[in-house]
């Protein structure tokens, strides 16, 4: 499987382009491979769950540090549920130049306008791209409101993002954003994981077909330890995502899962085929949260024979801390 990368900017337009075929060789994704990040933190702005001075909603978002830089992972469901949060934590987003989107779904994406705008009253050079996969911007349909209203509101909002010299891009393949930090782009889906809703269409080909969300994505950065991999809702499936994770970017350990892995709902059949997959991955920690379910973490922790500090719920003020481990709200623990 070749690596491909997305690497033309231009405000308020999607474009994507392609490195020269010798970047697909193995040599080649080994060099860019070697690039890790020594100093990380990742901070939970948006999940189900919180406490104290923090809101919770059903959404995502979570702020990256890694070596200096900034990426806002995923936006939240509500305007202001990141901002306030953000504040609530004494966490300050103006260092943000990039965003990651998950995919196009509202309670990952809602956040982003007003984020942009709060942040740019600090530091006017923030926020100048955000990166999403292949099919982002597809209209789409949902069949419960019996109408053709459109459900992506994403593409209604580029002008609004164009006003603001926002640059999205487009990745059809792995992409390292800043060294040791990627995109994952689309992920291809060996594994029958249905993990999208039955009731969204797609428009692909000039037809409307079920919306299996083709530009959900994954956030992977390098360690000296291994991936630590944040997922928004895992439309892909966790398996496939990780597996195209070890096979596109690196074969190394999956040092820490976080985000949403969309097992609210799971059968019992289903929790215990991905925890067996996962345990055969190998996982170190896990900080999973927002659609993934309190039952079905509770089961993957057992499934995986992690413990109470190794895994936990990723709620509101959560944090991975590289080289520390994960730092829990009481509420999670």
């Amino acid at each position: 499987m070749s690596a491909r990368f997305a690497t033309h900017l231009l405000a308020g337009t999607v474009l994507a382009a392609s490195l020269p075929a010798t970047a697909s060789s193995q040599s080649a994704r080994d060099a860019i491979a070697n690039h890790v990040v020594d100093e990380l933190s990742v901070t939970i702005l948006s999940s189900n769950l919180a406490n104290g001075a923090t809101i919770g909603e059903w959404g995502l978002s979570a702020l990256v540090q890694a070596d200096g830089q900034c990426v806002l992972f995923d936006a939240g469901r509500h305007p202001d549920t990141v901002l306030r949060n953000a504040e609530a934590l004494d966490v300050d987003l103006s260092c943000v130049t990039d965003v990651v989107l998950s995919h196009f779904h509202f309670d990952h994406t809602t956040g982003l306008l007003p984020i942009v705008r709060a942040v740019r009253d600090t530091n006017p050079d923030a926020i100048r791209r955000v990166h999403v996969a292949k099919g982002f911007f597809l209209p789409r349909r949902s069949l419960a409101a019996g109408d053709d209203t459109e459900w992506n509101q994403m593409i209604a909002m580029q002008e609004a993002f164009a006003e603001l010299d926002v640059a999205f891009v487009e990745h059809d393949g792995p992409t390292e954003i800043f060294p040791g930090v990627w995109a994952t782009g689309p992920i291809d889906r060996p594994h029958p994981e249905h993990n999208y809703p039955n009731t969204i269409r797609v428009q692909l080909d000039g037809a409307w077909v079920e919306d299996h969300v083709p530009d959900s994505q994954a956030l992977s950065v390098m360690t000296p330890d291994g991936h630590v991999v944040l997922l928004g809702c895992g439309h892909s499936g966790v398996v496939n995502a990780l597996d195209q994770i070890q096979e596109d970017i690196a074969d190394a350990p999956i040092h820490a899962l976080m985000g949403g892995l969309h097992l609210f709902a799971a059968s019992d059949e289903t929790l215990g085929w991905t925890a067996d997959r996962l345990r055969q991955i190998g996982i170190a920690h896990l900080m999973a949260g927002h659609c993934t379910g309190i039952e079905p973490l509770i089961r993957l922790r057992v499934g995986l024979n992690l413990t109470r500090r190794t895994a936990v719920v990723g709620a509101v003020g959560s944090q991975f801390v590289y080289g520390e481990g994960i730092r829990a709200t009481v509420i999670a623990m």
